[in-house]
């Protein structure tokens, strides 16, 4: 069986990017690790393990292609998550959430090293 064990992002300060998924998005610090070419922080969101990733040293080779395009989270009340969200300072790439297929819901802000994070709330969903 082949399984998502989990997303790695690469980050300019594991610390700053940690403190931010915690605070904001509900997530929760589950392991960090550390050597002189890189630090590490294991963030947990429900079934999702995110590896935040800081290069201590210039990788040996760039990486382009393949690059994610967005982290999602699920919401069950899109407008009460941007009106606490909004509260603490983030700031929303639309003025407010679009309709997406099958009745969703979604809306797109920035993570401190400018990474896309989408907010979905789905129809009828339950969290």
């Amino acid at each position: 069986m082949i399984a998502l064990s989990h997303l790695g992002i690469i980050v300019k300060n594991c610390e700053l990017s940690a403190r931010f998924y915690c605070e904001n998005l509900g997530c929760t610090i589950t392991g960090t690790m550390a050597n002189e070419q890189l630090e590490v922080v294991n963030l947990q969101s429900g079934s999702l393990t995110i590896e935040l990733l800081e290069y201590l040293e210039t990788p040996s080779s760039i990486r382009e292609a393949g690059a994610l395009d967005h982290l999602a989270f699920a919401v069950s009340d899109i407008h009460a998550v941007i009106a606490e969200l909004k509260e603490k300072g983030i700031a929303f790439l639309t003025d407010k959430p679009r309709d997406a297929m099958n009745g969703k819901k979604i809306i797109f802000f920035t993570g401190p090293d400018g990474e896309r994070i989408e907010l979905v709330e789905e129809k009828d969903m339950s969290l």
